[in-house]
């Protein structure tokens, strides 16, 4: 039969697992205590430091959003030149942000509204160059070829408003329109007929028609193959059952 081992007076005042560790631990600190100290204290430092940053950039995407909104009634409501001060200075101070990059198309609308379309190509195409929001690039393409027809460069113009052509959405039908105006303009009688044609024939119900058919009157050609404008259907109404 297997005798039990006795435990000895001398092993029960032998410190167990637990208290070798923590006094491990405890004389650890003791001895650099100082370096932990240091530790810590640089990663509250760091912690202040990102917290004081995002609290910041926070603030500052505020302010520029309320900026941006305040330029923008000022463009609605025909106030053009506080409406550019404050659309320039936001594209300015905030580059790297959306609103910043978008302030630069409205920036441009307020150059237009004031016959200043050289400002306005330059402001343009700070926003193409500048990757602005996808949604915006038709609306953009659309207004510099409006600044290069202000300005009398109809090739350039030509070439923007074919860039907003292929862009689906709703300023396709008047780029496409545009076109075929820059070809008239340029001299160039032969295109421009065709491509009137081409948008008669793909928009024959478009608002914009009568704008084709009148500038293919000018041209001496009749809009011989324009399908008419389909009447009103008019829903009759089945009399109420007997």
């Amino acid at each position: 039969m297997a005798t039990r081992h006795r435990i000895t007076r001398k092993e029960l005042k032998q410190p167990d697992e637990f208290q070798t560790v923590f006094e491990t631990a405890a004389l650890f600190f003791e001895l650099h205590m100082r370096e932990v100290l240091l530790a810590a204290a640089a990663l509250i430092a760091i912690a202040a430091i990102v917290l004081g940053l995002y609290y910041y950039e926070a603030s500052r995407a505020r302010s520029a959003a309320a900026r941006f909104d305040q330029a923008l009634n000022e463009l609605q409501g025909g106030e053009y030149t506080a409406a550019e001060q404050h659309f320039a200075s936001l594209a300015g101070a905030e580059p790297h942000r959306a609103v910043g990059r978008l302030a630069n198309l409205y920036l441009a609308d307020a150059f237009l509204a004031q016959n200043q379309p050289a400002k306005a190509r330059d402001a343009l195409q700070r926003f193409l160059a500048s990757s602005g929001p996808p949604l915006f690039r038709d609306a953009a393409l659309n207004d510099l070829a409006v600044a290069y027809e202000d300005l009398g460069d109809y090739k350039q113009a030509e070439s923007a408003y074919r860039q907003a052509s292929d862009i689906a959405g709703p300023d396709q039908v008047r780029a496409e329109l545009g076109v075929a105006r820059m070809l008239q303009k340029q001299g160039r009688k032969t295109d421009a007929i065709a491509a009137y044609r081409d948008f008669l024939r793909l928009h024959p119900y478009a608002p914009e028609r009568t704008l084709a058919m009148g500038a293919m009157a000018q041209l001496g050609v009749a809009p011989d193959t324009v399908p008419a404008i389909p009447p009103t259907v008019k829903l009759i109404k089945p009399a109420a059952a007997q």
